[in-house]
């Protein structure tokens, strides 16, 4: 199965700091988020949350690196057994979300589902790998609508 990296979340608890460190040190630029119509409890606040785009041509909403506050809250408000905004996490993005929904099953392994809550067209999936790596598993497609 055809893989990438869709991006890198990191936790902020200063996002001043980070911003400055990201955006003064390293070059980088802040672009706005974008949301699906219908989104989560996700902030949109740039102090909450903030997004340095990929500098190559995107394949999709919201490549990069996310920088975001983090909330204990974040899990129970979106209804997901796993916090993405605590301790980071990377993102792949893979072609069938499906296939690898059925093989944690098959597995047993907990995960979260979450719909098109954060990204555009993106269902989210929430595991944690051997090594407790929170992963973020998704799927790109135009025409997705969860």
């Amino acid at each position: 199965m055809r893989w990438s990296i869709h991006h890198v979340n990191l936790p902020a608890p200063d996002m001043a700091a980070s911003a400055k460190f990201y955006e003064t040190v390293l070059g980088l630029s802040a672009e706005t988020w974008t949301f699906p119509s219908k989104r989560g409890a996700v902030s949109d606040d740039p102090m909450r949350l903030r997004l340095y785009p990929v500098s190559g041509p995107a394949q999709g909403a919201n490549e990069g690196l996310h920088l975001i506050e983090p909330d204990p809250a974040f899990a129970r408000e979106n209804g997901l057994d796993h916090n993405p905004s605590i301790g980071g996490h990377v993102a792949i993005q893979v072609e069938d979300l499906d296939a690898v929904i059925a093989r944690l099953e098959a597995a047993g392994i907990n995960y979260s589902l979450a719909g098109e809550y954060a990204i555009p067209g993106m269902r989210h999936v929430y595991v944690y790998d051997p090594g407790m790596n929170l992963l973020e598993i998704n799927e790109f497609r135009e025409d997705q609508s969860t």
